[in-house]
C-alpha cells in the first residue's frame, strides 16, 4: 500500500498555480457544505462523520468553481481541506489503493472493516472513530472510487485482492468485520487465510444477510407466505379508492423479484438504486451482480453475527436462520439500531463497544 503522491492526469489537466485563493475557495466551500462537523479543530472526512451525500455536494461545489473532479475516494484519502487545495494547486493525488487508515492505533494486530455493498468507507468511519479499540483500524474498499477502473468480479476476487493489502506480522491473528454485504467479503477472504495456515483473530459480519435466491427452499417458501399475507392485508385496509394503486404496487415488486430469480442483473436485485449517484452506483452495481452469484460455503471457524435489534424486530426473515447452516460456530450479538444507523451516532457507539471487546 501506498500513499505517495503522484501527478495523475484523470484528475485534471494541467498544475494550477498555487495561491491562497485555491486554499480560500476551498475552505469556504467545506465550511458550507460539511456543516457543524466540519468546523471542529483538524476537521478530516475520515474522522467528522458526515454522509457521502454532503461529501458529494462539497466534490461538485469544488469542481464548478475551481475545474477539478475529485473522486469521493480520493477525496476521503486526503481528508483535509488543507490537503484537497494542496492536491489541486500542485495537481499530485494519493494512488489509488483498497486500504485506508481510518483510525491509527498500536502495533497489535490490526482491524480491518470492510465496506458494505455501496462500496465506499464512509459507511464505516463514524464505526472506526467510535472504537475503544487501541490498534490500528484500516478500511477496505473496493476500486472505482479514486480514479480508477471500477472493478468487482466476484466476492472471491475481490477477497483475494483485499488480502494482498494486508500491512504487518504474518504470523499476527487478522481480524476481519463486515458491514452488510461486505461480510460476505470478510467470510471469503477469513477461508482463503485459513487455507494459507493464517491465524484467525475476529471474523465478524455486521447484520448482513444472506442473499434471498440461496435460501433454503423451506425458508423461501415460508417467506414467500409471510410476504403475501402482509400484502394481502394491507391491501384490504386501504380505502377503496387507493386499492387499484396498492396493487400495482404490490404487482410491480413481485415481477422484478421473479425476474431476478433467472437473471443477475442489478436492476433485479432486492438493493438496487436507480436514484443513486453514478459515482457509487456504477460500482454498486458491479457489486450487486457479484453478490448475487456469491454462495456462501460451510465454514469450520467462529463468526460473530452483530445483529441490529430493530430489523431483527421486523424482518421476516432472521439472518441467523440462513447462516447457521453455513456457520456452525455462529455467536449472535444484538446491538442497538437498525440496518441503515447502527453504523452512525448515537447508535454506533453499542456497535463499536461489542466489537472492540471481542478483538485480540
Amino acid at each position: 500500500m501506498s500513499d505517495a503522491m503522484t501527478p495523475n492526469a484523470q484528475l485534471g489537466s494541467a498544475s494550477i498555480e498555487q495561491s491562497p485563493s485555491i486554499l480560500e475557495t476551498v475552505l469556504d466551500i467545506w465550511q458550507r457544505t460539511t456543516g457543524p462537523k466540519g468546523q471542529q479543530p483538524n476537521a478530516d472526512l475520515r474522522h467528522i462523520g458526515i454522509g457521502v451525500r454532503r461529501v458529494v455536494r462539497l466534490l461538485d461545489e469544488i469542481e464548478e468553481a475551481l475545474g477539478k473532479r475529485i473522486p469521493i475516494g480520493t477525496a476521503l484519502r486526503l481528508g483535509t481541506p488543507d490537503a484537497i487545495a494542496e492536491a489541486i494547486a500542485t495537481d499530485r493525488w494519493p494512488e489509488p489503493s483498497p486500504l485506508l487508515l481510518l483510525k491509527d492505533g498500536d502495533d497489535r494486530p490490526p482491524l480491518y472493516l470492510i465496506a458494505g455493498v455501496r462500496g465506499t468507507l464512509f459507511e464505516v468511519v463514524a464505526l472506526a472513530r467510535a472504537s475503544s479499540f487501541p490498534g490500528k483500524i484500516w478500511g477496505l474498499q473496493p476500486p472505482g472510487f479514486e480514479g480508477d477502473a471500477p472493478r468487482f468480479e466476484s466476492i472471491e476476487a475481490t477477497a483475494a485482492e483485499f488480502l494482498e493489502h494486508l500491512v504487518g506480522d504474518r504470523a499476527a491473528p487478522v481480524n476481519l468485520v463486515g458491514y452488510s454485504m461486505g461480510g460476505e467479503i470478510a467470510i471469503e477472504m477469513a477461508r482463503a487465510l485459513r487455507s494459507d495456515n493464517r491465524k484467525l483473530g475476529l471474523i465478524g459480519l455486521i447484520d448482513t444477510n444472506v442473499v434471498e435466491r440461496h435460501w433454503s427452499l423451506t425458508t423461501r417458501l415460508r417467506y414467500a407466505a409471510r410476504r403475501s399475507q402482509l400484502r394481502v392485508f394491507g391491501l384490504f385496509q386501504a380505502p377503496s379508492g387507493q386499492r387499484l394503486d396498492n396493487l400495482l404496487n404490490i404487482v410491480r415488486p413481485l415481477i422484478r423479484r421473479l425476474i431476478g430469480q433467472f437473471t443477475y442483473d442489478a436492476e433485479f436485485t432486492r438493493y438496487y438504486e436507480s436514484g443513486l449517484d453514478d459515482r457509487i452506483k456504477v460500482v454498486k452495481d458491479l457489486a450487486l451482480v457479484a453478490y448475487e452469484r456469491y454462495v456462501p460455503p460451510v465454514v469450520d471457524f467462529p463468526v460473530v453475527l452483530f445483529k441490529s435489534w430493530e430489523s431483527a424486530k421486523r424482518d421476516l426473515v432472521d439472518p441467523v436462520e440462513t447462516w447457521r447452516p453455513k456457520i456452525p460456530e455462529l455467536e449472535v450479538v444484538e446491538v442497538d439500531g437498525t440496518h441503515a444507523n447502527m453504523i452512525f451516532p448515537p447508535f454506533v457507539r453499542g456497535l463499536a463497544s461489542e466489537i472492540a471487546a471481542r478483538l485480540l
